[in-house]
């Protein structure tokens, strides 16, 4: 399935919309309910789930149109050095197999049987799949092609150049993997903290504080320091996440998986220790 940069922001945008209303409509109705701090976990969730659905599709869909480009390029490198004229391969490459490229290939050749030179034709498709791996190879081939290089050449080396691009791109994933795991590691530290102050230090307060004449009192109530720690939870979930997704893969888009799953795992400790 196929989304685009673009429709991961619009769907940014609706979820931060219903994740707003869903906060706005419950705060109104139990804003003296004790589970109020819960539902604050529920619309942080609705707000970054969805993108985050979509953040994981497109990067399925990206990878897929990434790992079959240097096939492709290869094969109409193959079909040119025969002789075989650039349309006429470009229309043989568009039926096989390369999966998702595959569809943007076959409106590619379209354009090109509509009166679109290789060149136009190769703009709309970059600017259609709208990826930086792809984008960059256009540029390769149409500054190549315009100084007088050989086709096969320029699709084979930029074939060379797709694949060296995607072996950096996993090596940095392999390599990053463990600062991913930081992120969730101190989420863990922190809930065990929080629960080892709470137990020790704010319970045993609290329950001196309301006997008659206490010298101690606390600063925050067991329930506020509960929300408080609770909110601080989820924005070390949010911002975590995102500059995992950005180190990992480049994309704050794609470290909204990260903050949602670090959301709903703070959430369910704090309901199962404070509940």
């Amino acid at each position: 399935m196929k989304l685009t940069k673009k429709n991961i922001r619009n769907i940014e945008i609706i979820s931060a919309v219903l994740a707003v209303a869903f906060m706005l409509i419950f705060l109104a109705l139990f804003i003296r309910s004790p589970l109020i701090d819960y539902l604050v976990v529920v619309a942080f969730t609705i707000g970054v789930t969805p993108p985050a659905i979509a953040s994981i599709i497109h990067t399925r869909w990206k990878n897929k149109i990434e790992k079959a480009l240097p096939e492709f390029l290869r094969d109409l490198a193959t079909s040119t050095k025969t002789g075989m004229p650039l349309q006429t391969a470009l229309e043989n490459c568009s039926k096989r197999n390369y999966g998702p490229l595959t569809v943007e290939l076959k409106i590619l050749v379209s354009n090109m049987s509509w009166g679109m030179n290789f060149n136009q034709a190769l703009m709309e498709f970059s600017k259609r799949i709208d990826l930086a791996t792809i984008k960059r190879a256009s540029v390769l081939i149409m500054e190549a092609q315009r100084h007088g290089g050989d086709l096969s050449d320029i699709f084979e080396d930029t074939a060379n150049y797709v694949d060296n691009v995607n072996q950096w791109n996993g090596k940095r994933k392999t390599q990053t993997m463990p600062y991913v795991a930081i992120f969730y590691f101190s989420v863990a530290i922190f809930l065990f903290i929080i629960i080892i102050i709470s137990s020790m230090i704010f319970l045993p307060v609290s329950k001196q504080a309301s006997v008659a004449g206490a010298i101690i009192k606390p600063v925050l109530t067991q329930t506020e320091a509960k929300r408080l720690f609770l909110d601080t939870a989820l924005f070390e979930s949010l911002f975590g996440g995102l500059v995992s997704g950005k180190i990992n893969e480049d994309s704050f888009s794609a470290g909204l998986k990260h903050a949602a799953i670090l959301a709903v795992v703070s959430g369910i400790g704090f309901y199962i220790f404070f509940h």
